[in-house]
């Protein structure tokens, strides 16, 4: 028996190319480097996530503060108000998103297979990731009860605390677990500290980090690709 536990932003769907569509809409300028737009923005994004887990402030307002902080670092024209208008179209984009064929496929697979049990653990506000939960259609594959919104619980990633929730829901053992996620403090982290296999996918094409998960691939095909491979 194994569990393969999913990261939901940047791991079961893709959010970049919408984060940087929706400035480019609002700003009506093109971003040149698309790359380091997400990495800036991404940098911002964990400043204040434990206040967004909290509920002390909304995913709508801390997603304007990271785009006007881009906008500031890049240089790029825009009004104080823009960081909200273009959250308020990330969000809009957001309402359209769905998992690519090659995934739908895959948690097909695993959800048919005896030996395999899927959960999900995501960070975020609980409103926010639980609507993601409903515009995926990923109650076809998870379980509700097997999905932990850090949101939910007021425990944060990397925390191991997190893992061992995972473990007594699916009643396994920590060699039995996979974690999949794009964070590798975040989610990677966890596993490596809570004795799990992991699988990183390095959108981002980070430096290769002194503690190796089990696999690391950059894209969504690849990443689909090893899990028909290894599983």
């Amino acid at each position: 028996m194994r569990g393969i536990v999913f990261d939901i932003d940047d791991t079961l769907y893709c959010r970049q190319d919408m984060l940087v569509q929706a400035a480019e809409t609002v700003l009506g300028v093109k971003v040149p480097d698309w790359a380091e737009f997400i990495t800036i923005f991404y940098e911002k994004s964990d400043i204040n996530m434990d206040q967004l887990e909290s509920g002390e402030i909304s995913t709508h307002d801390i997603n304007g503060w990271r785009y006007n902080e881009t906008f500031r670092i890049l240089g790029l024209p825009y009004e104080p108000s823009d960081g909200g208008k273009v959250a308020d179209e990330y969000l809009e984009l957001q309402s359209h998103m769905s998992l690519s064929d090659d995934m739908k496929k895959a948690l097909d697979a695993f959800a048919s297979d005896p030996d395999t049990k899927l959960a999900i653990l995501t960070a975020g506000e609980s409103k926010h990731q639980w609507n993601k939960v409903v515009m995926l259609g990923l109650d076809k594959w998870f379980d509700r009860e097997n999905v932990i919104v850090t949101g939910d619980v007021g425990i944060s990633k990397p925390d191991v605390r997190l893992c061992r929730m995972i473990e007594n829901k699916l009643g396994l053992k920590p060699d039995e677990l996979w974690m999949i996620g794009d964070n590798y403090d975040k989610d990677i982290t966890g596993a490596l500290d809570s004795g799990w296999h992991s699988v990183w996918i390095n959108r981002r094409h980070l430096p290769t980090p002194q503690r190796l998960p089990d696999f690391e691939v950059t894209t969504d095909n690849e990443l689909t690709s090893l899990l028909q491979e290894i599983f």
